[in-house]
C-alpha cells in the first residue's frame, strides 16, 4: 500500500533526522578514542567540537537560502552527500587538522539538511497541520542521539572510532535514494520550482515588516539553545558536585533528552490550535526549574532525575518545536531560509553556551547565582516567542 505524500515526506523526513541527529552528536561518543590514539587535549577536542558546529551554522543559513531560490528536494539531496561523503572521510584522518576539517564540511551538510525536510515536510502538509506534522517529524533528531548513542557504546570498542565514523557516513549516503525517488517538492512551492522568488529569499525575511520578527526569532532561538547546550553539557557535573556517582549523573543526559522527545510529542498536539503561546509557557515553567536547582533542594533524593527530566521536558520539548514554530510565522517561500537562519543562530549558543558555562564555573559563583543566571535567556526566548504572536502578519499560513 503506497503512503499518501503528507505521509511518505514525513517518514523520509524523519529518518533524515535520525541520522541527523546520531551523526551531529557522533564525534561526542568516540572523543574518548580519538583523544587516547593522538593523545590529544581537551583544547584540541573542543576545537574539533566546534568545527562541526560551526560547519553546521554556516550550511543551515546557506543551504537554507539556496533551498528556496532553487528547490527544497535539490539541496535535501546534495546536502545528504555531503555529510555522508566528508563524514566517511573523517574515517581515513591521519591527523587532528583533517579532521577537523572534514567534520567542517561535513557540518555544512548536516546544517543544510535541516532547512530542506522542514520545508518539505511543511510543503505537504495541510496550513493547520505544518506546525505539527515538522515538530513530529524532528523527534528523529533526538532519537538519533539517543539510539545511536547506545549502539555506539555497544559496538565502538570492536570497530574502532574509525569504523564508527565510517557506518555514520553510510547511513547518510543510503538515504540518497530514499528521498529522491520518495520525495516531491510538494503544493506551495511553484515560486521555487519556477526559478525562483522575485527578490533574493533574505531580503523575503526582511520585507513586509518581517525585519523585526526575523531578528527577534532568531534571537530567542539562540538564547533557547544556549540554555539547552549549557544544560547538555554541564548538568552532570552539577549532580557529581552535590554527590551523585559518575556513572549515575552521566545517565541525566539521557534523562534530559528522553523527557525533551515526550515533551515535544505532548507540545504537538496542543500547537494544531495554539502554535505560539504553548511555547513560550513551556519555557517559561522551564526557566522557573532551572532556578529551582540553584537552590540545591531538588538535587538530591528521588527528585533529581524526574526534575531533570521535567526540564527536559519543557526546554528541549520546546526547542524540538522551534522549526514548526518558524513555518507557522513565515510565508512559505521562504521557510527553509528562515528555518536554516534560525538554526545557523542556534548553531551559535549551542557553542557560547558550554563556553559561557566553563567561565562560570571557573568564577565559582555557586550554584545558586550559576542556575539563576542560566535561567535568564530561556526567561527572555520565552518572552520574545510570545512577542512574536503580535507580529506576525496575517498573511503567513499555518
Amino acid at each position: 500500500m503506497r503512503l499518501r505524500p503528507v505521509l511518505a515526506v514525513a517518514f523520509i523526513g524523519f529518518f533524515v533526522m535520525l541520522v541527523d541527529g546520531y551523526d551531529t552528536l557522533m564525534l561526542s561518543f568516540i572523543a574518548p578514542l580519538i583523544s587516547k590514539e593522538w593523545s590529544l587535549t581537551s583544547g584540541t577536542m573542543g576545537e574539533i567540537f566546534s568545527s562541526s558546529f560551526a560547519g553546521s551554522a554556516i550550511g543551515a543559513a546557506v543551504i537554507g537560502t539556496a533551498a528556496d531560490r532553487f528547490g527544497r528536494k535539490p539541496m535535501l539531496l546534495i546536502s545528504l552527500a555531503l555529510a555522508g561523503t566528508l563524514t566517511l572521510l573523517c574515517a581515513w584522518s591521519q591527523s587532528p587538522v583533517q579532521l577537523m576539517c572534514f567534520r567542517a564540511l561535513s557540518g555544512l551538510g548536516l546544517g543544510g539538511a535541516i532547512p530542506a525536510i522542514t520545508a518539505l515536510t511543511a510543503a505537504h502538509a495541510s496550513p493547520g497541520r505544518r506546525s505539527a506534522m515538522v515538530t513530529r517529524m524532528l523527534l528523529g533528531y533526538p532519537l538519533g542521539a539517543i539510539v545511536g548513542g547506545a549502539i555506539t557504546a555497544a559496538v565502538m570498542s570492536s570497530v574502532g572510532w574509525r569504523g564508527v565514523f565510517i557506518g555514520g557516513g553510510l547511513f547518510a549516503l543510503l538515504l540518497i535514494p530514499l528521498a529522491a525517488f520518495g520525495l516531491t517538492e510538494g503544493a506551495g512551492t511553484t515560486e521555487v520550482v519556477s526559478g525562483g522568488p522575485s527578490r533574493h529569499p533574505l531580503i523575503e525575511t526582511l520585507a513586509n515588516g518581517r525585519y523585526k520578527m526575523t531578528v527577534l526569532f532568531c534571537a530567542s532561538v539562540f538564547c533557547l539553545f544556549l540554555t539547552t547546550y549549557f544544560l547538555v553539557s554541564w548538568t552532570p557535573t552539577v549532580l557529581v558536585q552535590n554527590g551523585m556517582p559518575p556513572r549515575q549523573a552521566v545517565l541525566s543526559a539521557v534523562v534530559l533528552n528522553c523527557g525533551g522527545v515526550v515533551g515535544a510529542l505532548v507540545i504537538s498536539f496542543i500547537v494544531r490550535r495554539h502554535p505560539i503561546l504553548p511555547i513560550a509557557v513551556c519555557l517559561l515553567a522551564g526557566a522557573a526549574l532551572i532556578a529551582l536547582i540553584g537552590t540545591g533542594t531538588l538535587l538530591s533524593g528521588a527528585f533529581i532525575l524526574p526534575m531533570i527530566f521535567t526540564i527536559g521536558l519543557l526546554i528541549i520539548g520546546a526547542q524540538l518545536c522551534i522549526p514548526g514554530l518558524c513555518v507557522y510565522l513565515f510565508p512559505p517561500s521562504i521557510s527553509a531560509t528562515t528555518v536554516g537562519l534560525s538554526a545557523s543562530a542556534g548553531r551559535v549558543g549551542s557553542i557560547i553556551g558550554p563556553l559561557i558555562g566553563g567561565y562560570l564555573l571557573a568564577a565559582q559563583l555557586g550554584w545558586h547565582r550559576l542556575f539563576a543566571i542560566v535561567a535568564l535567556p530561556s526567561f527572555g526566548a520565552a518572552l520574545a516567542i510570545a512577542y512574536l504572536s503580535t507580529l506576525r502578519p496575517k498573511q503567513c499560513s499555518r
